[in-house]
């Protein structure tokens, strides 16, 4: 029985092989430089007398790690098309897109969030046990990175999302992925902004400029009253719609953008 073109697990199972033992370099070096800087400048904190009181001093190093280091890691996948000759390489691998594309959807996702978790964890506890070791004070675990409040889990659906939109910038860009994606996605969160402020200056006026203080195709802020006395009156959008969005950013955005990317990198197929 001849092996499905789109898929056998055999032949994927090469070519993530072959994929690991050509990037095992730059994995390797990003796991270090993550878990370098992650470790190196809390340390220098704690040498110049400015010691990690709580684990809420910590945070701001993981989230700007997660989603720059996450995006920044992300975007270099691909990069073979940029040139000729390693793009068709690439492309003539024997291995179908599909199984190209899930081997490094799997790395760039899973992959990354399951070391760069590990690299935080040795991370602290190196920090956490040097700390003690010179001031015998611990870090006061005070910060819950999922709950309290629970919409803290929103920060990893809009990560899941970036992810997923430098992933497809990946598929378009070559070269400077990470660069034009960023742009990409600034142009485009300035073109929605353009198409809302333009709806609520057609709805509002254009003489009290509402778009100023209002949360894009979200809420608007309008200030009532006389030139003594003001107060302010906020609209927001029907619950059932609010439910709505809160749905596809969970479930939806990221799928449908990791789905173009896949259907991208298949219309290079040789």
């Amino acid at each position: 029985m001849q092996p499905s073109n789109l898929f056998h697990p055999q032949r994927m199972l090469f070519y993530g092989q072959k994929h690991f033992t050509d990037h095992l370099r730059f994995y390797l070096m990003s796991l270090f430089a993550v878990f370098g800087l992650m470790t190196i400048w809390p340390l220098l904190m704690l040498f110049t007398n400015n010691p990690i009181d709580r684990l809420s001093d910590l945070a701001p190093f993981y989230y700007i790690g997660l989603f720059f280091g996450g995006m920044l890691f992300t975007s270099r996948f691909f990069h073979e098309l940029g040139s000729k000759e390693k793009g068709v390489d690439f492309l003539m691998l024997p291995a179908s897109q599909f199984e190209k594309f899930i081997i490094i959807f799997l790395i760039s996702t899973a992959g990354f969030l399951l070391c760069y978790h590990l690299c935080c964890f040795l991370s602290f506890n190196i920090i956490n046990n040097a700390q003690v070791a010179i001031l015998r004070k611990p870090v006061k675990m005070d910060y819950s990175f999922l709950s309290d409040p629970d919409e803290k889990k929103y920060i990893y659906y809009i990560y899941f999302i970036l992810q997923a939109a430098f992933l497809l910038g990946a598929t378009y860009f070559h070269k400077y992925s990470f660069i034009k994606t960023v742009l990409a996605v600034f142009i485009f969160l300035f073109a929605l902004w353009l198409v809302h402020a333009f709806i609520i200056s057609c709805i509002f006026g254009f003489g009290g400029e509402f778009w100023k203080r209002s949360i894009p195709f979200t809420m608007i802020a309008k200030l009532e009253g006389g030139p003594v006395s003001w107060h302010t009156t906020v609209y927001l959008i029907p619950h059932w719609l609010q439910e709505t969005y809160l749905f596809a950013v969970r479930f939806l955005v990221a799928p449908v953008l990791w789905t173009i990317a896949y259907f991208r990198l298949k219309d290079q197929e040789i």
